[in-house]
């Protein structure tokens, strides 16, 4: 399990590190360039805010495995802290079914449509992108974070140390 686990933390992170460090300043560079086309020379840039729209979607990709190792999920802290460690499991495997079923139907959908717009050869309006690549990012992110809260089930139930990340500021039995 530390093996992967190890794996885990690798994609994750370094996806993470790519949209906070690269496409995160590429879009701050593309806004306050084009603000100053705009305003200053009158002679906006087109693309800019679709390259700025698809760019965002790539940083919500590339950060929502990493959060989710993290345990970065928004929840009840007041709730969560204070109910016992049988309880607070219990709440975990029900989270991690329902996250699985959200990922795997969010995967199912986005390789329908890299399918449908990859066969038709889409791309974006004035940037020239495949519209697939967002599709195909979107099943990326959903595979990793199936695998992930795979991993996280399996340790929650069997009481691995790895993957199982529930707090232990509440009660413990």
């Amino acid at each position: 399990m530390q093996k992967i686990e190890r794996v885990f933390l690798f994609i994750s992170a370094n996806l993470d590190r790519i949209g906070g460090l690269i496409v995160l300043p590429a879009i701050t560079t593309i806004v306050i360039l084009d603000v100053f086309k705009r305003y200053v020379l009158n002679d906006p840039w087109i693309w800019s805010l679709e390259f700025n729209e698809w760019m965002l979607l790539l940083i919500f990709a590339f950060a929502i495995p990493e959060c989710t190792r993290q345990n970065g999920h928004v929840r009840m802290e007041l709730l969560i802290g204070n109910v016992p460690r049988r309880v607070q499991e219990t709440m975990d495997v029900v989270y991690i079914v329902c996250a699985i079923a959200i990922f795997y139907l969010l995967g199912h959908h986005a390789w329908e449509e890299f399918l449908f717009d990859y066969e038709l050869n889409r791309i974006t309006e004035f940037v020239r992108l495949p519209i697939w690549g967002h599709h195909l990012a979107m099943l990326g992110m959903c595979i990793i974070l199936i695998v992930y809260y795979l991993l996280r089930l399996i340790a929650t139930i069997f009481n691995f140390d790895e993957f199982s990340r529930t707090e232990s500021v509440g009660m413990d039995e």
